[in-house]
Parts: C-alpha cells; structure tokens; sequence
C-alpha cells in the first residue's frame, strides 16, 4: 500500500463505473470448496458447543456450593486467559500454519472440558479445579479466532472470500441463536456435567472436520496474492513488489508503516469502548427498569440483536465485488450508532426494530472490515494481524463493563445507551474520513 493520491477525476469515473457495475447476490459459491465446507462445519459445531458451556457453567457452579463471586472469578479467568493467546494465535498461525493452531486450540479444549466433566461427576468436586480447566479453554479459545481468520483466504479464491466471511458470521449468529435454548434443555432434564460432556463433544468433532482439511491449509507457506492490489508488508519502496532479495516485513515495522492497520485497530478500539458494558450491563437494566419487560424482554432484546446479526452475515455475503468496501464499512457503523441510541427512547417494540437494525449494521462493519484486512495484507502476517484486531476488539470488555456499571448506577441506563451511540459515531466517522480505509 502507497500513501500516493489517485487522479480524483480518475478515480471519480472508476467509482462511478464500478457501481454501476455491482450488483447485490446472496452467493453460496464458497460452500462449493470442500476446504471451505469443512471449515464452516468446524466453526458451526464449536460455536453450537460454545452455548453449552456458557449455560453449564453457572449451574455447575451453584450446585457445587459457590455463588456470583465464585462465577464471576471464573468467567473473569476465561476471558483474561482468552484474552491473553489471541496475540499467540496470530504469532503461531504466521510460523507453523493457522491450521495447525486450530486443530491445538480444539484439541486442547476437548482435553480442558472432558476434564471438567470428570471434575464435575466425582465425590468431591472442587470449584478451584474447575476454575483452572475453565481457565484451560479460553487459553484454547483466544488461540482460535486469529487463525480462523487466517486460513480462510487460502480455502476461497478472492472474489468468494467476502460471501465466505458472511456465510461464517451467519453460521455463528444461527448456532449462537440454537445453542443457549438446547443447552437449557440439557442442563435441566440432565445436569450441567452432561452439558460439558456435549460441550467436549464438539470440540472433538470440529478437530475432525479440520483434520480432513487438506492441501494448502496444511502448509505454512500461504498462497501468493490473489488480487492486483498492493498489500502491507509486500510491497517495495516505490510502492511496487518487493525486490527477490528482500527481507519480508515484519509485524511491528508494518504497524509502523501502513496507515489502513493503524487506522482499522483504532477504530476497533474506540467502537468496542462501550458496546461490551452497552450490552451486558446497560441492555438488562434498561429491559428490567424503563422498558419494565424483565427478564423475558431481555431474552426478546438479545435475540433481535442476534437475529439481525444473522440477516447481516447474509446481507454481507451479497455484497461481493462491493465498491468502496471500507466506506460503506463505516456508513453502516454509523447506522449501527445511530440505531443504538435510539433504543431507550423507542419503547420495547422500537427497542427490538432497533436492535436488528443495530445488528445488522454491526455485522455488516465487521465482515466488510475483516475482508479488506484480509485482501490487504501480506499472507506471511495475516495471523498477526487478525489476532491485533481480535485483540482490540476484546481488550477493552472489562473495562466497559465496569465503566458501564458506574454510569447505571449514576445517571441510569439510557446515558449508556447515548454515550454508546456517540462513541460509535465518533469512531466510524473518523474511520470514514480516512483515506486508507475509505477508498478500500
């Protein structure tokens, strides 16, 4: 990538011509890569899995004795550990391949959650073993995420790799929609420890789904570009291809020298300042105080975010060969922020519209964003990068949540839904005024 401006008049007509080029259609092209299909039935199955722990693991809690504090010291271990080798994941995914680090991240997880299901079932089970296998899967988790990311431009050619990225999210939001209501099933007919046992399961069948990936997800060679485009860390110093005898750049020197990184891991940050609190903190005490809907309406609330979520997944699979993706990127951020301050003031049945509204757009940002890092950077860092993101996207869920809380308490739930649009708006029109990111 150069920092040298195009002709205006240029790329005015180009714009003008590639738009009128584009049109939207829901592809299902990627599911047609047995590479691709094996990793959707991965993911798919993990994030199904990932419900049952999230629903087992309170219950499993109370009934070996402990309470909130004993639970919240648990799911605070599980995020930090996650949070902690997802930088890992990248490092590891550029030096021995993503594949490789997914099959450990399911392996281990399968080894972590079997363990909780004999801590659970024996005649003295001990909430601190429990807290260190739980820690155990989200060291496996945080490895996970950057080399999904990773490995999915070497299963699809360039043109299916947008459609890809939405079918995934699709998949995700309509298992993460499934799971939680299975997982109540489960743990109420049977008990929590046969709600891991499945949880184990999963992770067993996803490791399967991976090991019969073949060919180039295997190598730690990544494939050469698939595009014309210049990408970070690839491109010489007269902003063609590097010279044969170069050195490739590293992480930090590309962080130092590529505006796009820069800019997109800033305005990751500043979006996912406030949504963590927003949703966990903000979202129940407005359901339970304003909109007196309780915890039914709250159900209601998540799911509608969810739902658009998923139509979002799939929005953004038509969207292929889309011109001006990281423009239309941050317009539907905005979207997303103006969408999530209009929830307090809408009423339960507005808050719900909004709240699909305000799903849609997120996946939409996150799927465009993902794809243009994606296509943008040289295969040799592309696990680096994704964990970066990655990173910025979590990094800042313990401290929202904690600022959220405050600010409830203080001033009430709708100045954290005013100060979670702001903060959105804030962050996607600085992202908009860009050059590096608005003219991807």
């Amino acid at each position: 990538m150069t920092d040298s401006a195009p002709d205006s008049t240029t790329e005015t007509a180009a714009a003008g011509t590639a738009a009128r080029r584009f049109r939207p259609r829901l592809s299902f092209a990627p599911l047609r890569s047995r590479g691709y299909r094996l990793l959707f039935a991965a993911e798919l199955v993990s994030v199904f899995g990932d419900a049952f722990h999230a629903v087992a693991l309170p219950f499993l809690v109370y009934q070996l004795g402990g309470g909130g504090r004993e639970l919240g010291l648990l799911v605070a271990g599980y995020g930090v550990c996650r949070l902690a080798t997802t930088p890992l994941g990248g490092i590891l995914s550029d030096r021995i391949g993503p594949w490789r680090v997914m099959l450990i991240s399911d392996l281990s997880r399968v080894v972590f959650t079997a363990g909780i299901v004999a801590a659970a079932v024996a005649d003295d089970p001990s909430v601190p073993v429990i807290a260190v296998l739980v820690a155990g899967t989200g060291l496996g988790a945080g490895l996970f995420q950057p080399a999904a990311y990773a490995i999915t431009p070497r299963l699809l050619p360039a043109d299916q790799l947008q459609a890809g990225n939405g079918l995934h999210s699709t998949a995700s939001f309509t298992a993460g929609m499934i799971g939680p209501g299975v997982a109540g099933l489960v743990v109420a007919a049977l008990s929590p420890a046969v709600a891991f046992g499945v949880d184990a399961a999963t992770f067993a069948v996803s490791a399967v789904c991976l090991a019969m990936i073949g060919g180039v997800a295997r190598g730690t060679a990544p494939p050469p570009p698939v595009d014309g485009d210049p990408q970070p860390g690839s491109v010489g110093p007269d902003g063609g291809a590097p010279p044969s005898d170069a050195p490739p750049v590293g992480f930090w020197r590309l962080l130092r020298e590529s505006a796009l990184l820069r800019t997109v891991l800033l305005v990751t940050a500043a979006a996912n300042l406030t949504v963590g609190g927003m949703v966990r903190i903000g979202l129940p005490s407005l359901s339970n105080g304003e909109l007196a809907a309780g915890a039914g309406g709250l159900g209601g609330l998540l799911a509608a975010f969810t739902a658009g979520s998923l139509v979002g997944g799939l929005f953004s699979a038509g969207l292929a060969g889309l011109p001006r993706r990281g423009a239309t990127a941050m317009l539907a951020g905005m979207v997303l922020g103006l969408a999530i301050a209009a929830v307090p003031f809408a009423g339960y049945l507005g808050a719900v519209v909004a709240l699909v509204v305000a799903g849609l757009a997120s996946t939409v940002t996150n799927v465009l964003v993902i794809t243009t890092m994606q296509q943008s950077t040289a295969p040799h860092l592309l696990g680096r990068v994704m964990s970066a993101i990655v990173f910025a996207a979590l990094s800042l869920f313990p401290l929202s949540t904690v600022t959220a809380g405050l600010v409830v308490d203080r001033y009430g739930s709708t100045a954290v839904f005013l100060a979670s649009g702001a903060t959105l708006l804030a962050a996607f029109v600085f992202g908009l005024s860009r050059r590096e990111l608005r003219q991807r």
